[in-house]
């Protein structure tokens, strides 16, 4: 069972992206201090144009698994995936099928919504420069309280128009993201990351190092 801890180097080296879920639901207090951790996020002028959507109501809840569904659609026909065979013991097999099961369970989970008010004077990039701290915040809160954490693109494709309905979110409001949150079924990390020497450079682009090559460790995120 994973545990708590208050190593911020042990948060930030082990918080994996966590796609399988016990059945124990995410106590209130527990909630409660992921989102004053988003809430204590830096942002532009200190403005705080954030909203934080609980979605844990069994109508909010169908609406995001109709979401996932949506978006699995999408990441299908992107990656080329399918359902693993039962006798597939691969490691895509195993990534593939925690990202099935995530999508399968997901009108049974609680998440949240990160929502961002859309200023007149910048774009939805500069401003998610505001929020996207706040998401992260919230997602190593998790980790840290011994919870998983998995951020999904649920909220975007088809399933934006499906989310901003369920929960009424009007149209100068946008939609930066959603985290799904519960008790891991399993453990963390260590994260598999690409060498630091590869990903940094100094003063100067290195274009020997720039090709984007999907290699161990780097594959691209299906949720």
């Amino acid at each position: 069972m994973p545990q708590p801890t208050n190593d911020v180097w042990e948060v930030l080296s082990t918080a994996r992206s966590i796609r399988r879920f016990t059945d124990e639901p995410v106590d209130d207090a527990t909630l409660h201090r992921c989102l004053q951790a988003a809430a204590w996020a830096p942002n532009g002028a200190n403005a705080q144009l954030w909203r934080f959507v609980v979605l844990d109501a069994p109508e909010q809840r169908a609406a995001v698994a109709g979401a996932a569904r949506s978006a699995l659609a999408t990441i299908e026909s992107i990656y080329g995936m399918s359902r693993p065979a039962d006798d597939d013991h691969s490691r895509a097999a195993r990534n593939n099928r925690a990202t099935y099961e995530l999508h399968d369970r997901a009108g049974e989970l609680t998440s949240v919504l990160f929502v961002a008010y859309k200023n007149e004077f910048a774009s939805d990039y500069l401003q998610a420069g505001s929020i996207y701290p706040a998401m992260q915040n919230f997602y190593l809160a998790a980790r840290a309280q011994g919870l998983g954490a998995c951020f999904t693109s649920w909220a975007a494709y088809q399933g934006e128009q499906i989310l901003r309905d369920a929960v009424g979110v009007p149209a100068e409001w946008f939609l930066a993201g959603h985290v799904v949150i519960g008790r891991p079924r399993g453990r963390h990390g260590p994260v598999r990351r690409r060498p630091l020497d590869d990903v940094v450079f100094r003063n100067t682009w290195d274009a020997a190092r720039a090709d984007i090559v999907y290699g161990q460790g780097a594959r691209p995120s299906r949720t």
